[in-house]
């Protein structure tokens, strides 16, 4: 694949919800603050976030009911930089009541999870220990890595995989 046209991450994610305001009052103890709106649709953007910073949230009270499937996004995921920063988060949501999971380890970053009150999971993840914990960093995405939980797939996910080539 080219430089050029080779994805380098997402501008944004749009949710489908029938009512948003208990999305908003979420996303607005998260930091974000409402950016921009058009009819249906509301901007929410955190300062100092990546590119990837906007949640947009689409009004439809007759939007049918999610259903978890193929093509749908299984969760959003958040960064936070650490463990620590993790924890800190997760009793911060529980004292708002936001209960989270316990910690998971996934073996290149630590996940809790949650729903928002639109139905959406919503997953907070650590940087630490990071993808280049079992490959050096300049050799990131030339072999098959998976997390301990997935390796007992690894046959029937190698089948399926194509070629990747060079990587130019």
């Amino acid at each position: 694949m080219a430089r050029d046209i080779a994805i380098r991450g997402f501008h944004s994610v749009e949710m489908l919800l029938r009512d948003k305001a208990a999305t908003v009052e979420l996303l607005q103890f998260m930091g974000y603050r409402e950016a921009q709106s058009d009819g249906a649709l509301t901007r929410y953007e955190i300062a100092g976030g990546n590119p990837a910073h906007r949640i947009d949230i689409r009004v439809d009270p007759a939007a049918p009911r999610a259903a978890q499937g193929a093509g749908s996004v299984h969760h959003i995921a958040f960064a936070v930089e650490n463990r620590a920063a993790q924890a800190e988060v997760a009793r911060m949501l529980a004292e708002n009541g936001w209960p989270t999971t316990p910690q998971i380890d996934r073996d290149y970053f630590h996940a809790i999870y949650f729903r928002s009150p639109g139905g959406v999971l919503f997953e907070v993840a650590t940087n630490e220990p990071g993808f280049d914990r079992d490959e050096e960093r300049a050799h990131l995405g030339k072999a098959l890595k998976l997390p301990s939980q997935h390796e007992h797939l690894r046959a029937d996910i190698e089948r399926r995989l194509e070629p990747l080539g060079d990587g130019a």
